[in-house]
């Protein structure tokens, strides 16, 4: 497994993830159900404990399932086959697209202002 690493790291980044939405979760069902969130051994709140332990167990599963190992070692590895653009392309191609918005925008802008003027001179309205 010579993309370990970045597994590792993709499965931290997933645990964090969940840790946060749970702590989110946990904290609104606590105001919703009026529940306080006392703090335990006066180090963490009861939610961020919550957190922490869902975390920490989402990493422990992803560590033992070895489907999930190995699928994350092969999106890794199909990773650093792509030909990634230099920078120059990136520019050229992300001038293109913000070019071609403000075009579009600007052509959006006249003709619903042609078409507002026509609406408002064949209905008799000033407005």
């Amino acid at each position: 497994m010579s993309n370990q690493r970045y597994v590792l790291l993709s499965f931290i980044g997933l645990a964090i993830c969940v840790g946060l939405v749970v702590q989110s979760a946990t904290v609104s069902a606590f105001a919703q159900f009026a529940f306080p969130d006392n703090r335990l051994a006066g180090l963490v709140n009861t939610s961020t404990a919550i957190a922490l332990l869902t975390g920490g167990l989402t990493f422990a599963v992803l560590i033992r399932n070895r489907r999930a190992l190995t699928f994350s070692s092969e999106v890794v590895g199909e990773l650093q086959q792509v030909t990634w653009p230099t920078r120059d392309e990136t520019v050229r191609g992300s001038t293109t697209v913000v070019l071609t918005t403000f075009f579009t925008a600007g052509l959006l802008a006249i003709y619903d202002f042609i078409w507002k003027n026509l609406a408002d001179l064949v209905l008799f309205t000033e407005g």
